[in-house]
């Protein structure tokens, strides 16, 4: 099953805001991308410094979250929200439910409990999906808009680490969540019979919701917190690497998975929750958002 876009419109659109002007350069468009190929909005995230992990006296931390000072030197632009179903279909020519049927390789524990996506529709975010689908779609799209002049080349689509992952989630906050120190149901999608700073339960949904369906974060960016995991460029590493632009380690068991899914705690949500996951598994509460980036 192949979704259309509204190519020539958002393509000529796209071109008048960002490749006639800055495709030549060496620069990321400070105002972002208002639609990219598959009319994906990223936002313009500033390099800077901040705390990575969380505090002792934080409630829910894990042990793997030891607090460390990060400084990245390169800002990048986000996708505004999870990579949809629609998206991955008109980039991968596929829709979630043939990848399931086509059972080619592993499907993760979750998947083994329920064989099937939580929830179907051009606006849910993708699951099902491993690291090396992610970084797949990645790669096609980075064709994609450098053969159409959107992006040059230079620029690719990526994972973002861990590091630009939280530091993007936590968007200038230093509190438990980029809302405060309080997570109900009526904030993000999680197991909402288990809020975070409050004994008021909430709802349970019981399945992904479509992107935007709750407020973003002060970058603008939704479901940082809720709907499903997000698979990071990193192999998971038993502590916060921390220092100036932590990079990946070059081997390692599993990867990172960020920002807690549909059918998880809120404490799971966290700005500073850490999991891993084996990258080539996949299953209905992992899906992914990427990242531009020059190099």
């Amino acid at each position: 099953m192949k979704h259309t876009f509204l190519g020539a419109a958002i393509s000529g659109a796209v071109l008048s805001l960002f490749s006639l002007a800055q495709a030549e350069t060496q620069e990321l468009p400070t105002t972002g991308i208002a639609a990219n190929s598959v009319e994906m909005k990223l936002l313009y995230i500033p390099a800077g410094k901040f705390t990575m992990g969380s505090s002792k006296s934080e409630v829910g931390r894990g042990r793997d979250e030891d607090q460390k000072e990060v400084t990245l030197t390169q800002p990048f632009l986000m996708a505004e929200t999870e990579v949809t179903q629609k998206q991955w279909a008109y980039v991968m020519g596929s829709s979630l439910q043939e990848l399931i049927d086509s059972k080619e390789g592993p499907l993760g524990r979750g998947a083994n409990l329920k064989n099937t996506p939580s929830a179907i529709g051009d606006n849910q975010p993708m699951c099902f999906v491993s690291y090396e689908d992610a970084l797949a779609f990645c790669e096609k799209l980075t064709a994609m808009d450098r053969e159409k002049g959107i992006i040059n080349e230079s620029m690719q689509y990526t994972l973002p680490t861990e590091a630009q992952w939280e530091y993007a989630a936590r968007a200038g906050t230093t509190t438990v969540f980029a809302y405060g120190d309080v997570l109900t149901s009526a904030d993000a999608n999680f197991y909402g019979v288990l809020p975070y700073g409050t004994d008021v339960e909430g709802e349970y949904r019981e399945k992904t919701t479509d992107v935007k369906t709750f407020k973003p974060n002060a970058w603008g960016l939704y479901d940082m917190h809720g709907n499903v995991y997000e698979w990071c460029l990193d192999w998971y590493t038993e502590q916060i690497l921390g220092g100036v632009d932590p990079a990946e380690m070059t081997t390692g068991d599993s990867r990172c998975i960020r920002g807690g899914p549909w059918n998880r705690k809120a404490t799971s949500l966290r700005s500073a929750y850490r999991y891993s996951y084996d990258h080539t598994q996949r299953t209905n509460n992992i899906g992914f958002r990427v990242i531009l980036i020059n190099g």
